[in-house]
């Protein structure tokens, strides 16, 4: 992975943890106040949100936790280790 590389990770994993927190926040404010929408505003876009929504809001937070997670992972990965997690065996008859 070269330079430019790594800093578009680097940069999506901080729209992700900051879009991680504001939908947290969000979910918290709608869940507590009883608002009756909120609205996300990212890079990607604005989203609006109703209290009807919370657990859209949820899988939002867990999408992009996963992506967190594999973008983390991608930063992990060195020169010394394989380009493949799993080797598939292609059989020709």
């Amino acid at each position: 992975m070269n330079i430019t590389q790594k800093r578009k990770v680097l940069q999506r994993i901080q729209e992700c943890e900051n879009d991680i927190e504001e939908l947290k926040r969000c979910r918290s404010e709608i869940a507590k106040t009883g608002y009756a929408s909120a609205t996300l505003a990212s890079s990607g876009g604005s989203k609006s949100y109703t209290r009807l929504d919370l657990t859209k809001i949820t899988e939002a937070i867990s999408a992009l936790n996963s992506e967190l997670k594999k973008l983390k992972a991608m930063l992990k990965g060195s020169s010394s280790q394989t380009l493949w997690q799993s080797v598939l065996v292609v059989y020709d008859l």
